[in-house]
């Protein structure tokens, strides 16, 4: 069955029911296989559960470092997606903090948004002061979003890709469904009166603004197929200190186990080279 056809059939009779189906893909991330490094990470976790909503999440800690790191994954993703990061921050003398966001991994399976995870990472920072937060792909957008809201203060931050306008997640639904301008408003519309932001203007080049970071580091690869290497490239320039990190040959989830970008973050967060660059 062509669900392109389908939908293109569906959406000439009912745009409102064809939006509602667009809105509920975007709601339930598909998650993905764990590999063995993700696993054998979780065996070596301290795990627990908080509340959160309608959500049981799960979270998980390591080492007993007096620096304290939290890592969010992105849309699909799980904790364990940093299994070949985080031994390198323990070395590091980090106690990381990480968990599965609502209906990802191990949480409760229900529908979700990107609002909400949003709020589950406000709670997190809220909660806990954090000397280093590292973030994945939507997982930034989220992060970037609850840190803007907070006016945060963050020693380092590590982005590991992000996109800009909010727009292109939507776009993604919009793409997988073929959907037509119509439609799009009102998948747009849906958005704004169950969220109470204004899809159209949410940027992360903005929230990223309201934030006060002594050192950010942005690593891209240039062929990366899921979000452009030009999201990041905007969002950093919104920011008088950044430094951008081109790499290659990782692709957009690859990167997350590539030795090149595990050594890069484990260089990154050194003492020697916080020390190095603070003084600069």
């Amino acid at each position: 069955m062509d669900l392109k056809k389908v939908i293109g059939t569906l959406q000439k009779i009912s745009p409102k029911l064809t939006a509602k189906i667009a809105f509920k893909f975007i709601s339930k991330p598909k998650n993905r296989k764990m590999r063995s490094f993700e696993k054998s990470i979780l065996v070596d976790a301290q795990k627990s559960s908080i509340k959160f909503k309608k959500f049981d999440i799960k979270v998980f800690k390591w080492g007993n470092g007096k620096k304290k790191a939290l890592m969010i994954h992105g849309w699909g993703g799980r904790a364990a997606n940093f299994g070949a990061i985080i031994p390198k921050l323990i070395k590091n003398g980090y106690e990381v903090t990480s968990f599965d966001g609502p209906c990802h991994g191990d949480s409760t399976k229900r529908k979700t948004s990107f609002f909400e995870i949003s709020d589950l990472v406000k709670l997190f920072l809220q909660k806990e002061e954090y000397d280093l937060i590292i973030t994945h792909s939507m997982g930034s957008a989220f992060t970037l979003l609850a840190m803007s809201n907070l006016k945060y203060k963050i020693s380092q931050l590590i982005i590991l890709t992000t996109p800009n306008r909010f727009l292109e997640f939507i776009g993604a639904a919009v793409i997988h469904f073929g959907l037509n301008p119509e439609t799009t408003k009102l998948l747009i519309n849906k958005v704004r009166n169950t969220s109470g932001y204004e899809p159209m203007t949410l940027k992360t080049s903005r929230f990223i603004k309201n934030i006060e970071m002594q050192l950010v580091t942005f690593i891209h690869d240039k062929a990366d197929k899921i979000i452009s290497i030009n999201t990041s490239k905007k969002v950093s320039a919104s920011v008088k200190h950044s430094d951008f990190i081109e790499i290659e040959g990782t692709g957009h989830f690859r990167m997350l186990w590539s030795k090149k970008v595990v050594e890069i973050i484990a260089d990154l967060t050194s003492e020697n080279h916080n020390k190095i660059a603070l003084s600069e």
